[in-house]
């Protein structure tokens, strides 16, 4: 039998047992593993650029009182958008123990090193299990708090690219473009034209026994009010996030305006964004280190180290917070823990 696709195993999964749901993970935690050797080695290589021993000496050197604050900053953003999050499930009907579902939502950021952000899919199944509600009807919550983070750092980065005056024509593009594939998951109208024309697709016959169900719950979700209560809380988050930035420059004795690290780390991200390297590493850290010493006027080595201290504070923060979430959860996975009942 040939290898099922990464997609097909993450959402072919019915009843699932404690170790196929420990199976299917691994299948996600493969690309975490890539994801940390990636980034490695391109830190590796920004303190080569930078010049081995003065990127080094400048972080040792670093405020870490003020460096603690990125991280303080983050945790901020995760909670922020965790508030979305209850909220997308409220309007879906799901009722689940607060703490239980910090636990679960916190466990997504361990999956954020995967295309598209597509293994945080994997919490769907933790949420089927203590809830009883099928996966399919899980899904959109998953979909949209991904997309609507995706909104958030858009309209940041281009009210800051405005603000600027710099690469407004290509974060709008890029915007677009990022846009694009969003259609499909959450339009069934989209779905519905795709799955007569590509009928015979192995993607959409993958996707079939679960559209209807999934844009059943999708639908609920795709109103105004629930755009605008999102923005309200992905806006201020993702400008929480883009303060690591802020911190890791004050860190090495740099005092930066607000606006302007603001700027460079959202168009930053965006521009990792269209690259759809899983995490966006690499590309993002090319593009922080290239931003950072064109608007503050840095030398290789100090552009070299804020960008490494600001993507551990952002990136790596989340998934080693979502780790140890994920690590949490697998109680939940428990034969003797009863989960709650169903919820109609």
């Amino acid at each position: 039998m040939a290898k099922q696709s990464f997609w097909y195993s993450i959402t072919h999964q019915t009843k699932l047992s404690k170790a196929q749901y420990l199976k299917l993970v691994n299948r996600v935690y493969l690309f975490v593993s890539l994801g940390l050797i990636g980034s490695l080695a391109v830190f590796i290589g920004l303190a080569i650029f930078g010049g081995f021993s003065d990127v080094i000496g400048t972080i040792s050197r670093a405020n870490f009182y003020i460096y603690s604050l990125a991280f303080v900053a983050v945790s901020g953003s995760l909670l922020l958008r965790f508030v979305k999050w209850k909220y997308f499930m409220d309007v879906l009907g799901l009722k689940v123990d607060l703490k239980k579902n910090l636990a679960v939502y916190f466990s997504l950021y361990s999956m954020n090193i995967t295309p598209g952000n597509v293994g945080r899919v994997v919490a769907a199944y933790t949420l089927n299990r203590l809830t009883r509600i099928r996966f399919a009807n899980i899904v959109p919550i998953v979909t949209m708090d991904i997309f609507t983070d995706f909104i958030g750092f858009a309209v940041l980065a281009i009210l800051a690219a405005i603000y600027f005056h710099r690469y407004i024509t290509y974060i709008a593009i890029i915007d677009v473009v990022l846009l694009l594939p969003f259609l499909f998951i959450l339009n069934d109208w989209m779905y519905s034209r795709l799955k007569n024309v590509l009928n015979k697709s192995r993607f959409i016959k993958n996707f079939t026994p679960y559209g209807e169900e999934y844009f059943a719950a999708q639908n609920k979700l795709n109103r105004p009010k629930v755009y605008a209560v999102s923005l309200f809380v992905t806006l201020p988050a993702a400008f929480l996030n883009s303060l690591t930035l802020f911190f890791s420059l004050m860190a090495l004795g740099i005092t930066p305006s607000l606006a302007g690290s603001v700027f460079v780390y959202s168009s930053s991200t965006v521009f990792g964004m269209v690259s759809a390297v899983p995490g966006s590493i690499g590309v993002t850290d090319g593009a922080l280190v290239a931003v950072v010493g064109s608007v503050f006027k840095l030398d290789a080595d100090l552009s070299s180290a804020v960008t490494i201290m600001s993507r551990l504070a952002d990136l790596w923060f989340s998934v080693a917070v979502g780790s140890i979430a994920f690590l949490y959860t697998l109680r939940y996975w428990t034969p003797h823990r009863n989960p709650s009942r169903r919820i109609s």
